[in-house]
């Protein structure tokens, strides 16, 4: 996904079809820490397309750094952890730091996630969602995450923030080596940055 669009990215592109959800241009959250993540990613945008993460207030985000996340779009199936707060890795029970989203999301659904964020990098836009994990101990837990785009590395390379914040506590599985992401989706919501939503 760096830099041009080549065959095989288009290819994928027209194979696999995004989340199909209802979208909104002036999301507003009951979670103070999405609020708060969305104002600081209009107001570092600025006029440019997309903000430079390293422009993000933090004095802002601070209270709420522990339950961020920050990924890059490596290829259409590979969106790679590169930092994840002590929080989330304390509620997956592990530190996904270095892994591929991709492999921890229930097949069923992996690869219209992965669309998705194909979705966000390219057109851009954001989304919000509401859904279940499972981390190492099987605890299964329903969480809220916001994604939003940010502007690529050097090399072309898409980048994402996400924040995410924990709800209730559903029921216990079986210990596992990983966390599973995603195994149920709740609710889904494009954000429409000014370029438009995939459905």
């Amino acid at each position: 996904m760096k830099g041009k669009r080549d065959a095989d990215f288009n290819a994928f592109m027209a194979e696999y079809a995004p989340y199909e959800a209802g979208s909104t241009a002036a999301p507003v959250f009951d979670t103070p820490a999405f609020q708060t993540l969305m104002e600081c990613w209009r107001e570092s945008a600025g006029e440019d397309i997309l903000p430079d993460g390293s422009r993000l207030p933090l004095s802002k985000l601070a209270p709420w750094m522990p339950d961020m996340s920050k990924l890059t779009v490596e290829g259409p199936f590979n969106i790679r952890y590169r930092l994840v707060g002590t929080r989330a890795c304390e509620r997956l029970g592990m530190d996904p730091t270095g892994q591929n989203l991709y492999d921890m999301m229930d097949p069923s659904i992996r690869d219209t996630i992965a669309r998705s964020f194909a979705e966000m990098v390219t057109r851009p836009c954001g989304f919000y969602g509401r859904y279940e994990n499972v981390n190492t101990a099987g605890r299964r837990s329903a969480i809220q995450s916001l994604y939003l785009p940010l502007k690529p590395l050097p090399d072309g390379t898409p980048k994402i923030i996400g924040m995410h914040a924990p709800g209730e506590m559903i029921d216990y599985g079986s210990p596992a080596e990983s966390a599973s992401i995603a195994t149920a989706i709740t609710d889904f919501t494009w954000i429409d940055l000014g370029f438009g939503a995939p459905c």
